[in-house]
């Protein structure tokens, strides 16, 4: 990857975001770090082969940009354990790319880079290379509508023929109620002196201190205080610093997701499914009654648009973190027999949080959006007890008796487990020697001496090429032997 904005020896690199976007966005504080699963290219590509869908081929050189990287942390794990990469994080903050490139550079990921640059610059001015995947992940529901249209430009631009782009943003009609409660408190903020994280504590009890008077719209939304944070809570800095970004900002829109659709095709981006694998079993995330709709939907031959937003409202949901993919020459979806082919290479390992089952007897709960989602053990036992001593592929695991006699279920279990963080693929090019692979040990290295990630303490995992969260106690043998890929 080549750009002038993310060579060392261009200071302009480093220079601030020309005036547009930031103008309005909150910059006095850092969005926290985090690392979120969902936009890693291993994670990317397994989802969209569960759907039947040509993924980005990651056994060759490939690039993600993630627009809006904060302070980088997802973008440098993302590099130290999937070497095979380049990425390119970039955010209007120039505070946070200082610290995302401190970062990179104390641990020695050299295939990290980062710029800073406003989204309403013109992706076509700048030397900055096609992609495979771009991620948007907090961004798109906090920005106006010019914001969105320059994002959804950059993916006309940048994204190659099949690449894919990671959209997470609220929606309708489980965030629509909160709009009058979060327009309050950006109001209230506005005439509030002092930095963000005293105006976000200073929000927050005025809207609590409403809700105690009884108003009216606390009466008929009696969930609405679920968005605001305790006082308790946002005593803590980084948690402050969270919710400032997430609640003061001047946008903050709960969009239609017929609506993000219909724009995201104007930029040349068909509807792949959800970045959650819960959220495209419909068996698993749709209450019985809401399937049974569903599928009359279907038959009546509703559109994706309307068939997402009948489980949007089926869900209540809101929020989606949902994948789009650039029209491929080939086509998006791959023929039954190369899909089938696809599926059975993959390779899967148990992580730490995977329980040991020790009786194929009883059920197993799972705790989702609409209740409980309960499986039978004996679906589950045998596929866990063969991951206990390390990674299988697909093409094994459909072999068990278990599964032989019904190898599409185990499509849906492979999903559902990793969604429920007990499972997770691996790189297609993990060996022997990617458990010790160097980036990834130098990342580990320097997190150990850092406060943790706001969304929990993480380990660089190289087989898998994401992140792992790591338990009480921190990790055993055992957690490690669990993803060791072994010779063929």
């Amino acid at each position: 990857m080549t750009s002038r904005f993310t060579d060392p020896a261009h200071p302009q690199s480093l220079q601030p975001a020309p005036p547009g976007l930031h103008a309005g966005y909150i910059q006095d504080v850092l969005y926290p770090r985090h690392v979120f699963r969902e936009t890693m290219p291993v994670w990317t590509a397994s989802v969209l082969t569960a759907l039947g869908r040509r993924a980005p081929d990651l056994t060759q050189p490939y690039t993600l940009l993630e627009l809006g990287c904060g302070q980088g942390l997802g973008v440098v794990m993302a590099a130290a354990i999937n070497p095979l990469g380049q990425f390119l994080g970039m955010d209007i903050n120039l505070q946070a790319i200082r610290q995302a490139r401190a970062l990179a550079e104390t641990a020695g990921v050299a295939n990290a880079r980062f710029v800073c640059l406003d989204v309403e610059a013109p992706a076509s001015e700048h030397a900055l290379p096609a992609c495979d995947f771009i991620v948007v992940h907090g961004l798109y529901s906090w920005v106006g509508d010019t914001q969105r249209a320059a994002i959804r430009r950059w993916a006309t631009q940048l994204l190659k023929p099949g690449g894919v782009c990671h959209l997470g943003y609220l929606t309708q009609p489980g965030s629509a109620s909160f709009a009058a409660a979060q327009r309050l408190m950006h109001l209230s903020s506005a005439r509030t002196a002092g930095g963000s994280t005293h105006k976000v504590r200073h929000a927050a009890a005025w809207i609590h201190q409403l809700a105690g008077a009884g108003l009216g719209y606390f009466q008929d939304v009696p969930d609405a205080l679920a968005n605001v944070p305790s006082l308790q809570e946002l005593a803590d800095d980084e948690a402050a610093a969270y919710h400032a970004h997430d609640l003061l900002n001047p946008h903050w829109d709960a969009l239609h997701v017929s609506d993000v659709i219909a724009s995201m095709a104007h930029a040349g981006c068909d509807y792949a499914g959800s970045a959650s694998p819960l959220d495209n079993i419909d068996a698993a995330s749709l209450p019985l009654q809401a399937q049974a709709l569903l599928a009359d939907l279907r038959r009546q031959g509703a559109s994706v648009a309307e068939q997402e937003t009948f489980k949007d409202l089926a869900r209540n949901q809101h929020a989606r973190f949902d994948l789009y993919q650039r029209h491929h020459p080939e086509g998006n979806l791959l023929p039954e027999a190369a899909h089938r082919h696809t599926l059975l290479q993959q390779r899967v390992g148990l992580l730490p949080e995977a329980p040991h089952v020790e009786s194929p007897t009883g059920m197993l709960t799972l705790q989702s959006r609409i209740g409980p989602i309960q499986l039978p053990m004996s679906h589950v036992a045998p596929l866990l007890g063969a991951l206990q001593h390390g990674p299988r592929s697909y093409a094994e695991l459909a072999q068990l008796p278990a599964y032989a006699q019904r190898p599409g279920e185990l499509n849906s279990l492979l999903q559902l487990l990793q969604w429920a963080n007990w499972l997770h693929p691996l790189r297609p090019d993990a060996g022997p020697q990617t458990s010790s692979e160097p980036a990834a040990h130098r990342l580990n290295a320097v997190l150990s001496d850092q406060p943790a990630p706001f969304n929990g303490a993480v380990l660089a995992c190289a087989p898998i090429g994401s992140a792992c969260a790591i338990p009480e106690g921190g990790l055993s043998p055992h957690h490690h032997a669990r993803m060791a890929v072994k010779a063929p």
